[in-house]
């Protein structure tokens, strides 16, 4: 089955981190409200899964939760491990609940996928500990590599869930990544939500509802926080001029673009570049 729109799949990567654990590591049964990848890179460690018995785990071994998959890990004993977390939203696949995967349990068996997996885990690591010349770019496409890969695993083994969605579902699934495509792709020109609601021949009120209940925010909302997020990375540049900033990302009033990137923020834009450059 063929889950991803190459067009308009355009995960957002929450974090990337790999820590070393040593023995007597350990937290608390919880759950995330977006999508976690854990691999296994080196050493052992034990992993719960809600109420099932503890397994314990190796180099190797990857793992996936959806958003309200209760887990905790703790290290044993004269043991360490070290492993890649992956945390991951904006992900939406043909059939399914947004920012979910297809997997039955987390712990994954993806045959001979596995190995190219764990493979682009450790390239990963290695953009981590350098941070080169456009290294976000690079993990960017390491971490598609990996969803490719894990979807390629379950797909060959079988090992998925039947589409979650009904038929009208996925109806407000494709208007809701459409709109999501259009706002990445054209938000620094005006948009409107009339205007977003007229390309999909529905009304602004209905656009809006199916778009909170799949992203959590209305359209214009999301706009926003694109605007501000580009917007962020152009004032690290220091090139350009705080009105000159407003008006890349879509902003006419530079006056709005400051009060609303304070609001997002909790700080002016022309404290913002200070504190960047003392970083």
């Amino acid at each position: 089955m063929q889950y991803v729109n190459p067009q308009t799949f355009n995960p957002e990567i929450l974090y990337l981190f790999d820590p070393w654990n040593k023995g007597q590591h350990a937290n608390e049964l919880h759950s995330h409200d977006f999508l976690e990848i854990s691999i296994i890179l080196e050493g052992e460690v034990m992993y719960q899964f809600g109420k099932e018995k503890p397994v314990n785990l190796h180099a190797g071994d990857l793992l996936l939760f959806n958003p309200g998959v209760l887990h905790r890990e703790w290290q044993p004993e004269n043991t360490c491990s070290h492993q890649l977390h992956i945390g991951l939203r904006n992900i939406s696949l043909d059939g399914l609940k947004r920012n979910f995967f297809p997997n039955k349990e987390p712990l994954l068996n993806l045959g001979r996928y596995q190995h190219q997996v764990i493979d682009q885990a450790w390239a990963t690591i290695r953009e981590l500990n350098y941070e080169q010349f456009e290294f976000q770019l690079m993990h960017k496409g390491q971490v598609l590599q990996i969803l490719a890969y894990i979807l390629r695993g379950l797909n060959e083994a079988q090992d998925s869930v039947y589409p979650q969605l009904s038929a009208s579902e996925k109806r407000h699934q494709q208007i809701v990544n459409q709109t999501i495509y259009f706002i990445e792709n054209h938000y620094a020109e005006e948009i409107t939500l009339e205007k977003l609601a007229q390309d999909h021949f529905v009304s602004p009120t209905y656009l809006s509802r199916i778009f909170k209940d799949a992203v959590g925010m209305s359209p214009i909302n999301y706009l926003i926080k694109i605007r501000l997020t580009h917007a962020r990375d152009l004032l690290k540049k220091g090139t350009y001029t705080i009105k000159e900033v407003a008006q890349l990302v879509g902003y006419q009033d530079a006056y709005h673009f400051s009060k609303s990137f304070k609001k997002q923020y909790g700080s002016a834009p022309s404290a913002f570049e200070k504190q960047d450059e003392r970083s």
